[in-house]
């Protein structure tokens, strides 16, 4: 969120808008109207590490065999299924 947009809904608070009301005037959570408005300073942000992967092992092997051929995806997780990997074809199950 920009810095106007901050200032934005400290006005809209100052104003009487609810936290709600605010929300859905800037598309954003409830919380995070709450937050903004009460906040002397704009809101800082920072990137987090990412989170690693069950894949991270077998990166290396995969490319090797992307480069050898054309493997589906259903392919490469068959291949690495082979390699000892123990995690599903999907991310959501």
């Amino acid at each position: 969120m920009e810095g106007e947009s901050w200032m934005d809904i400290r006005s809209d608070r100052q104003k009487g808008l609810s936290y709600a009301e605010i929300a859905r005037k800037h598309h954003i959570d409830p919380r995070t109207a709450k937050k903004y408005a009460e906040s002397d300073t704009r809101p800082v942000y920072s990137l987090t590490d990412s989170k690693p992967s069950k894949l991270d092992p077998y990166k290396e092997q995969i490319v090797i065999w992307l480069e050898e051929a054309p493997y589906s995806a259903l392919r490469i997780w068959e291949k690495v299924k082979e390699q000892g990997f123990d995690g599903c074809y999907t991310t959501q199950q």
